[in-house]
């Protein structure tokens, strides 16, 4: 097979090429033991069949990924293709790890080669993360190896904690757990989240890895535990009509129940609070550790109830108002949870062995990144005024319709014959104008970032 060039990136095909470098992806393969000696399986041949054979809702069985492949191997050198027994032993941990390998690398391209910058109020931080999790559904028969959390019947289920940059525009990191790792153990914070900000959910909520976060010069933004306990220290601002005529000092070291249901239901306020964090032993005595924190109280009218945010932020730079969309933004990473179980059929294919679930998620999550990277190639060469009119949902969506379209021609650029540039350009214009929205509001993923 001869192995094209992958100089450049002026058009789709060039794109396609120098992302997937056929000895480079061989090289992975080699090094995670999945290919010693190439024979009648073709690793470059196999990740094209997961990436791009599978098409949007269709659900493929492995059968359906052997045919595809297949279609796609055409070595003269050997008589017959690899038949579909042999084709299923493949699907091993090896396998897996070899996928994995291959994620790890594709998202370390992203990550240093992203065209994004941060934009707004936020525009000198480094970055901003949002981390979140996942449940896959897989088959009950490895109930004994991946019992579900909650669930009182016998099914089963994996974690994907994914950590979203908004940076670049895509996963930066994933990982995969059985379902009953919590959350909270998943968040590492060291000196790298220095000028970064965090937003999470109320799974990854703790004060000891806030207290951390400021610690290492980072930020935060989150919900409050409905059984959170607080003192109110100081009022930084709340309703006009309500301040104006209260004696902030009766409020200070009052419970922070206390002081919501003493207020009128209704507004914003913007208070500093002190937080029980821990304890430490001073000569065998037992002292409680207290950190100040900025706690915004927005009163719901249709849930009837007060939201709670905490956050590190000064008041100076971010209002409550900012607060408050900076916390909304974590609804990006949910997006992606709901891109890759509704377009790319993410736990749609409930496998019935271990290294078979693993190897699904896996490649779907590479099938994701991959889209997300080409994504940015397609905004990044598009027209200025054009740019904000992608949409990443919107994206995912032509991406997986599109995915048997990009095999048919990758066979024929491989092993075909005939004009196959035309195919190539055919499909980058109808990327180009399908993933572009018709709608001019601003969207959500690109709020806070745009790609240049």
């Amino acid at each position: 097979m001869k192995k094209p060039s992958s100089k450049g990136q002026k058009n789709l095909k060039s794109w396609v090429f120098q992302k997937f470098t056929f000895d480079f992806i061989e090289k992975k393969a080699r090094e995670t033991g999945f290919m010693q000696r190439k024979r009648k399986l073709d690793p470059v041949l196999l990740i094209f069949s997961l990436i791009f054979g599978v098409s949007s809702h269709l659900k493929p069985t492995l059968e359906e990924i052997h045919r595809h492949y297949v279609d796609l191997d055409d070595n003269p050198k050997i008589e017959t293709s690899i038949l579909n027994q042999s084709f299923r032993k493949r699907f091993n941990y090896k396998l897996v790890d070899f996928l994995k390998s291959l994620m790890d690398h594709y998202i370390d391209q992203i990550v240093h080669q992203s065209p994004a910058h941060l934009k707004g109020i936020v525009e000198d931080f480094k970055d901003i993360l949002v981390q979140d999790s996942s449940i896959i559904r897989i088959s009950k028969k490895l109930y004994d190896l991946h019992p579900a959390a909650r669930s009182r019947d016998d099914s089963a289920g994996l974690k994907i904690h994914a950590v979203y940059s908004v940076v670049y525009h895509s996963v930066k990191n994933a990982i995969i757990t059985t379902e009953r790792v919590h959350d909270y153990k998943m968040l590492k914070i060291g000196p790298d989240v220095e000028n970064i900000l965090l937003i999470n959910d109320l799974g990854y909520y703790s004060l000891k890895t806030f207290s951390k976060i400021q610690e290492y010069g980072g930020f935060f933004a989150s919900r409050v535990k409905s059984n959170a306990v607080f003192k109110v220290v100081s009022i930084n601002s709340g309703p006009p009509e309500i301040t104006s005529i209260v004696d902030h000092n009766c409020f200070k070291s009052i419970n922070g129940d206390d002081f919501l249901d003493r207020m009128p239901k209704k507004g914003v306020y913007d208070l500093i609070c002190s937080f029980h964090i821990g304890d430490k032993h001073i000569n065998k005595i037992k002292t409680p550790i207290f950190q100040e924190f900025r706690v915004i109280c927005s009163w719901n009218p249709l849930t009837e109830k007060w939201h709670l945010y905490i956050t590190n932020l000064g008041k100076e730079v971010f209002s409550a108002d900012d607060i408050y969309e900076l916390y909304r933004f974590r609804w990006v990473i949910e997006l992606i949870f709901k891109e890759l179980k509704g377009d790319y059929d993410l736990g749609k294919m409930l496998l019935n062995n271990e290294p078979m679930a693993f190897i699904h998620i896996y490649s779907m999550l590479l099938r994701f990144i991959i889209s997300r990277d080409l994504f940015t190639w397609i905004v990044s060469t598009t027209r200025k005024n054009d740019k904000g009119k992608y949409t990443q949902m919107l994206w995912s969506k032509v991406f997986s319709e599109k995915g048997l379209e990009f095999l048919s021609i990758l066979n024929q650029n491989l092993f075909g014959t005939g004009n196959v540039k035309k195919r190539w350009d055919k499909l980058e214009r109808s990327l180009r104008h399908l993933g572009k929205s018709r709608n001019n509001n601003e969207t959500l993923t690109l709020k806070f970032s745009e790609i240049q």
